[in-house]
């Protein structure tokens, strides 16, 4: 039922792609980027039975007759861009080029602090706040 319902989704106009959360648990996809991103975002406890991504730049905007005007959590590379910025005394103004996510705060706090990393820390240090 799950894969009929994804299929018949998949017809609608500004829907990109819809996956059975039963598909996304046995990982029996394609390993693409978007459904790399999907997986990533996906959680079998609390995820619906099917996962819906709009094309780019759409998504739907009236609830019940609430106007929605932005969202979050798309796999698109324009909406999982999180700006991130270290301040205080003797942080120089500068902006890093380099692909850097929120995970990295915490080991660049640690590094910064001079203790170690939180358990389960998975980020990189920003070396670049540490000069």
């Amino acid at each position: 039922m799950e894969r009929a319902v994804a299929g018949a989704l998949t017809d609608f106009d500004g829907v990109a792609l819809a996956v059975s959360s039963t598909a996304l648990r046995r990982g029996n996809l394609p390993d693409t980027p978007i459904l790399r991103s999907v997986l990533n975002n996906f959680n079998p406890k609390r995820s619906g039975d099917i996962y819906v991504v709009f094309e780019p730049h759409r998504f739907i905007n009236d609830f019940d007759g609430l106007t929605v005007a932005s969202t979050h959590g798309s796999p698109w590379n324009y909406d999982t861009y999180v700006p991130i910025f270290f301040a205080g005394n003797g942080v120089p103004a500068q902006k890093i080029a380099r692909r850097v996510a929120p995970t990295d705060i915490a080991a660049t706090l640690a590094a910064y602090l001079g203790i170690k990393p939180p358990s389960g820390s998975v980020g990189s240090v920003l070396t670049e706040v540490l000069h």
